[in-house]
C-alpha cells in the first residue's frame, strides 16, 4: 500500500536537488516505504509511514515547477 495509487508517480528528489523536474515511477511498493526510479535513472525511496498521498503526486504543482528546467 505505501504511497497508494496517487503515488504511482513522483518527481525525482536526486533531480530537484540539481532544480531539474523528472519524473520517477514507483518500481516497487513495500507497506510502509516506495522504491523509485527517475527517467535520468536515479533509485529512491520514499517513507510513507502508512500514510498514502492523498492527491496526485505527479505532475508536481506549479510552486515546484516555476522556474525549474
Amino acid at each position: 500500500m505505501a504511497g497508494g495509487p496517487f503515488a504511482a508517480a513522483v518527481m525525482c528528489m536526486d533531480c530537484f536537488g540539481d532544480d531539474v523536474i523528472t519524473k520517477a515511477v514507483r518500481v516497487y511498493e513495500g507497506a510502509e516505504s516506495d522504491q523509485y526510479r527517475c527517467e535520468k535513472g536515479h533509485l529512491f525511496g520514499i517513507d510513507w509511514r502508512g500514510k498514502p498521498a492523498t492527491e496526485p503526486q505527479w505532475p508536481p504543482p506549479p510552486e515546484y515547477t516555476v522556474g525549474r528546467k
